[in-house]
């Protein structure tokens, strides 16, 4: 494997033009184009066609463009890491979140963390509850926070629950209720979470037998919260999301209650170096001593 190939083509792809990739590699336009070629020779087949107008990749350079990049991400983040055990190892912690615990929880944790271990480092990585699992999976951080059970072979430490929430608009028959019923989310327009994301909404209404109307669907949680405030339709949200939030939107309880389990997840817990392991035991007792 030629990481130089793959730059090469990855680079005219995304500059549409081979001088211009030349020119951000620091390399010139006669070895790029030998770059794209050899490696064009090594895979059997052309990758890209190039006029005038630009480049344009093939249907196999379609298919592979994705796990080219890929390779030299996963590349670029081998060679960091590998650059933060040089200089910081020890004292690094590298850890995968879904964005309302970054918004949330980790300022106050990482801020009370270094008032005790001053020369700690964090690392951050947040997605979708898919993408923090793969995080884990592929070693990329040292644990990460995840909704239980996970879709990954690792280890899990429960440590919060966090109820999971009707969010109504402000007009809403059920804006003044103590609760609202689950069957109600196939009777009336849903705003929906998409991708993993929506993992735990989907959970509860599925063991009810609730088949939802879902009529929009966003990848963030706070324009979930928008369309709902604007009479969209109506939603299952986490009250960590809800937290200090200012959208003009009524929250019930759900009927059945219903919550998620927070957990801490990484592939090898026990062995994991020294402040990682001490990092994990203030979280218990942080979570221990703070509520949702």
């Amino acid at each position: 494997m030629n990481l130089k190939k793959y730059e090469a083509f990855i680079k005219a792809v995304e500059k549409q033009s081979i001088s211009k990739a030349a020119l951000e590699l620091g390399n010139t336009q006669s070895s790029v184009t030998q770059l794209i070629n050899s490696l064009e020779k090594d895979f059997g087949f052309k990758l890209m066609s190039r006029n005038k107008g630009g480049i344009k990749l093939t249907k196999e350079g379609i298919i592979l463009y994705d796990s080219i990049k890929n390779v030299l991400d996963a590349n670029k983040n081998l060679m960091d890491t590998v650059s933060d055990i040089k200089n910081n190892g020890p004292n690094i912690i590298r850890i995968s979140m879904f964005k309302s615990i970054a918004v949330h929880w980790m300022p106050c944790i990482m801020k009370e963390f270094q008032n005790m271990y001053p020369d700690t480092i964090f690392k951050l990585y947040d997605g979708c509850y898919s993408e923090v699992e793969n995080y884990i999976r592929s070693g990329e951080v040292d644990i990460g926070f995840v909704s239980m059970p996970v879709d990954i072979k690792c280890e899990c430490i429960e440590i919060a629950k966090d109820r999971l929430l009707g969010v109504l608009p402000i007009g809403h028959p059920y804006a003044k209720s103590k609760t609202i019923p689950i069957a109600q989310f196939e009777k009336e327009p849903v705003v929906s979470l998409i991708d993993s994301t929506d993992r735990d909404a989907r959970r509860i209404l599925i063991s009810k037998g609730i088949n939802p109307d879902i009529k929009f669907k966003t990848a963030d949680d706070y324009a979930m919260l928008s369309m709902v405030e604007n009479g969209l339709g109506i939603c299952i949200a986490h009250e960590l999301v809800l937290k200090n939030d200012n959208h003009k939107i009524a929250t019930v309880e759900l009927d059945p209650p219903a919550f998620r389990t927070i957990g801490i997840a990484g592939i090898d817990l026990d062995n994991a170096k020294p402040i990682v392991r001490k990092f994990i035991e203030y979280l218990i007792r942080w979570a221990e001593n703070n509520s949702i």
